[in-house]
């Protein structure tokens, strides 16, 4: 059976700060897991809000693995800093299609930015691990929040359907 190719979600969990306002802050990002042609989205290094970042993306994939595995079904997972998002769609049995855009003003309409094909269980395990490392992180500088306990519950609720 030919291996489907990976994108991975990267945190640089060393890179986490916690802002006055409490909120964490640092580097996340899709990777296209293919050496040969390593492309990165937004950017390597974009500084976002990874708690709520993968609260959000993680509950979205999770509801995609949920929900019949037929070709067409797609979320959006959006970064919450500058115009960027993905969609994530069901493209074979488990294969799923990431397509990355820029956001531009109206009437322009988005930018595809990148376009990947992907296996579900390991994107979805990607998020998941980007999001115990967040956490992990958080729990060993003693950063807890609203944030946190959301992240958390929502890589609880979801475990019955990740692997890793």
């Amino acid at each position: 059976m030919r291996r489907l190719p990976s994108v991975d979600v990267v945190v640089d969990t060393n890179a986490l700060i916690q802002k006055e306002s409490g909120t964490i802050a640092g580097p996340i990002w899709l990777r296209d897991g293919d050496p040969d042609v390593q492309a990165d989205f937004p950017e390597v290094g974009w500084v976002d809000l990874p708690l709520a970042v993968l609260a959000a993306w993680v509950h979205e994939l999770q509801r995609l693995t949920r929900t019949l595995p037929s070709s067409g079904s797609e979320v959006a997972c959006r970064f919450l800093d500058g115009p960027y998002y993905f969609t994530v769609r069901v493209d074979s049995a488990g294969g799923w299609l990431v397509r990355c855009f820029e956001t531009r003003e109206h009437p322009a309409p988005d930018d595809l930015v990148q376009e990947w094909k992907t296996g579900s269980s390991a994107f979805l395990a990607s998020a998941v691990r980007a999001g115990r490392a967040v956490l992990a992180q958080c729990d060993a500088r003693g950063w807890w929040s609203r944030e946190t306990e959301t992240l958390r519950r929502s890589l609880e609720s979801g475990s019955q359907y990740t692997a890793g």
